[in-house]
């Protein structure tokens, strides 16, 4: 073999910490994956559907990482890029922002994102992911 994975080292690129620190790469491939397409010109049903689900879910990790990652730096981030998403894709804004998870990780104040955290760490130990 010229290659070995090995899963659960500490400085791998999942790894929530690693994550956290590198939450700008995050955004802007989000960004990106925002602004490649069109998602509603999108013929098949079932591709468009794909990605807006893999969207929503780009969109979910950059928040609760920014949540997690407690600064007001990465939080102001993180309501910018909602912001962006509503500027520049509005009806996928309202689909993404008011789905269950867009709702869950914008709830307001330090409660608020605490919930969320909470909410996170019960799906990860449910899940097992990171």
């Amino acid at each position: 073999n010229f290659y070995r994975y090995f899963i659960g080292r500490n400085d791998q690129s999942v790894n929530e910490a690693v994550m956290i620190g590198r939450i700008d790469q995050q955004l802007k491939i989000t960004k990106i994956m925002l602004d490649a397409y069109d998602l509603y010109k999108i013929k098949s049903k079932k591709l468009r559907r794909y990605m807006i689900l893999y969207l929503e879910i780009m969109m979910i990790i950059c928040s609760i990482l920014a949540i997690k990652s407690e600064t007001e730096d990465n939080l102001a981030k993180k309501k910018e890029l909602w912001k962006y998403l509503r500027k520049s894709n509005l009806k996928l804004f309202l689909r993404l922002r008011w789905g269950f998870l867009g709702q869950g990780v914008n709830i307001p104040f330090k409660l608020g994102r605490k919930i969320s955290v909470l909410c996170y760490k019960i799906t990860q130990k449910f899940y097992g992911f990171n």
